[in-house]
Formats: structure tokens, sequence, C-alpha cells
């Protein structure tokens, strides 16, 4: 009986070594656009496309940030490239379902994210997202056109202040904007 006890403990264990090792150590998670850090991203409000640092870490904050594999700040346009970076702790299939689920998230994402960068980087021209076969190019001009038409109070982007209060009230209708109903700045 003891013998058995001894085998039946030394397979539970082996079992549980095993599980434990075939789990990724540290799996990240991909924002979405529900799970974005509005605190977070209003205390970068203001920021310039010279502050590389910050705008990095705008876009790094907004959805699908954990997948950014370059940015380009020339022209003061902002162009993002998104793809899976080794060690990212991110799986192809996670990647794969995140990005390419059939319900236009690509599309959804950079148009979230067009928004949030003209309304944090008020010296930003433009805004180029491309993932794989994906590219969205937007001017600052369509998206404040937009934005503007859709909201009689939108507020002047250098006010950082009236920046912070217009996405407090309005977070729900900017998230809108971007759904797939919608994409206006096509």
């Amino acid at each position: 009986m003891k013998r058995i006890t001894a085998i039946f403990i030394l397979i539970l264990a082996a079992a549980v070594i095993l599980a434990a090792c075939s789990e990724p150590a540290h799996k990240v998670k991909i924002t979405k656009i529900e799970n974005v850090n509005m605190e977070k991203l209003k205390k970068m409000t203001g920021t310039y496309v010279g502050d590389n640092n910050k705008v990095y870490s705008i876009v790094q904050s907004l959805p699908g940030g954990e997948t950014v594999k370059g940015i380009d700040l020339s022209a003061e346009r902002i162009k993002v490239t998104y793809g899976l970076e080794e060690g990212s702790g991110i799986s192809q299939e996670q990647f794969n379902k995140y990005w390419f689920n059939g319900k236009n998230v690509d599309k959804q994402n950079f148009y979230y994210n067009a928004i949030y960068l003209a309304l944090l980087v008020p010296n930003s021209k433009g805004y180029s997202f491309e993932i794989e076969d994906t590219t969205l190019d937007v001017t600052r001009q369509q998206v404040e056109k937009e934005l503007k038409e859709e909201f009689k109070d939108f507020p002047d982007v250098n006010d950082e202040e009236a920046v912070t209060k217009f996405i407090d009230k309005n977070k729900a209708k900017l998230k809108e904007l971007a759904s797939e109903e919608y994409q206006a700045f096509q």
C-alpha cells in the first residue's frame, strides 16, 4: 500500500511539473478598446511629436499597443507598424485571434487610435497604421473635421484641461466613432 501511494505521489508530482512547464511564464494580454486605461492616456494630453518616448507610450497604451513593431515620427506624422515580435510573450495564435478575427478589429483599432492621437498629440499632422496587408492613412484635418461635425463642443487640442474634460464626457461616443458601422475617416 505504501508503495502504491509513493508511486501515485511521484506521478502526481511529475504531472504538476509538466503542466507548469508547458504554460508560458509570462502571457501578455493585448489591449482591446474596452480595456484602454483612460486615466493613463489623459495624463499624456499635450504630448508633442518631438517627444518620442511619450508618443511611443501613448501608442502602447492604445488598443493593440503590445504588438507595436515600430513607430516613425518623421514629418510630424505618426506612423505605427504592428506585428509579432519574438520574445513578446504573445503567441502567433493569440496575435491572429486578436487582429484577424473577421470583425475588422484592425480597422476599428486604427480609427480609435487616430482619434486619440489627434486629441493627445496636438502637433501631429497625420496618422498611418499598418499591419500585414492592411493600412490606414489619415490626416489630422480629416480626423478633426469628423470630430468637429460630430461634437459641437470639440475642444482646442492645445488646451490640455479642455481635452481631458472632452474625453471624460465623450469616451463612449468616441468609441462608437471607431466602430465598424461608423468609420468616418474613409
